[in-house]
């Protein structure tokens, strides 16, 4: 999410939130009570309702920054407009500890371009758009195979770093080598299914012993497989 957040009040005036919007280069601008809590928010499309005598333009917000004279017009409408009277009050919002997938499913169900990201008692944290969940996928390749080698392999799974090859390539990551258990192979694999920017996972990692069973054998087979990660 973004955490910092350009945010109006119920009374804050429509002209005003044309200039927030204008200057900040944002498309919605949420709305909090004098607690910090969100009660609405206003957008591009609320502020074309208010010109609707006019011919609405493809993107407001694009003709305000190339022509200055629209928006001394824009500013001369309704100085008695406040936010109250043209914010969206039934918002949709995401809890801090979502996962990426299920805001991403919010966003494209619901038609909306942002969410804010509220806490328990409705205040705002943060906003996350389209382009936010877009972003962990534009990640390098090296980026993640170092993110996997040291913060996974090596300081979450404690497994040898000369145990395990990672490679990546166009975000989908190949696991080759020899773990002791079987559940330890499992894990990895799983854990780097979550690792932001991996859009695919092929494991041919081995392992020694199948915790899974009771007693242990020979070296198993290798285990090999495509697990996806969808933005849905």
């Amino acid at each position: 999410m973004t955490p910092t957040v350009v945010v109006g009040h119920e009374d804050t005036p429509f002209k005003e939130l044309v200039r927030s919007m204008a200057e900040h280069r944002v498309s919605g601008v949420p709305v909090v009570s004098t607690e910090g809590r969100l009660v609405g928010i206003v957008t591009e499309a609320d502020l074309l309702r208010v010109e609707a005598h006019e011919q609405p333009p493809r993107n407001l917000l694009v003709e305000l920054f190339i022509d200055r004279r629209r928006l001394e017009e824009i500013e001369r409408l309704a100085d008695d407009i406040r936010a109250r009277d043209i914010m969206t009050r039934d918002v949709v919002t995401v809890a801090p500890d979502r996962p990426i997938d299920e805001a991403a499913r919010r966003m494209i169900h619901e038609g909306v371009k942002r969410l804010p990201v509220v806490d328990e008692e409705g205040r705002i944290l943060g906003i996350v758009s389209r382009r936010d969940l877009l972003r962990p996928f534009l990640r390098s390749d090296q980026e993640i195979r170092r993110e996997i080698e040291e913060d996974l392999v090596i300081n979450t799974m404690w497994i040898d770093p000369g145990a395990v090859t990672v490679a990546v390539r166009a975000g989908v990551v190949s696991l080759r080598g020899t773990v002791d258990l079987k559940s330890t192979a499992q894990i990895l694999e799983e854990l780097v299914r979550r690792v932001p920017g991996v859009v695919g996972a092929e494991s041919e990692l081995r392992y020694r012993n199948d915790d899974r069973k009771v007693g242990t054998g020979p070296l198993a087979e290798p285990r090999w497989g495509l697990i996806e990660n969808q933005v849905r």
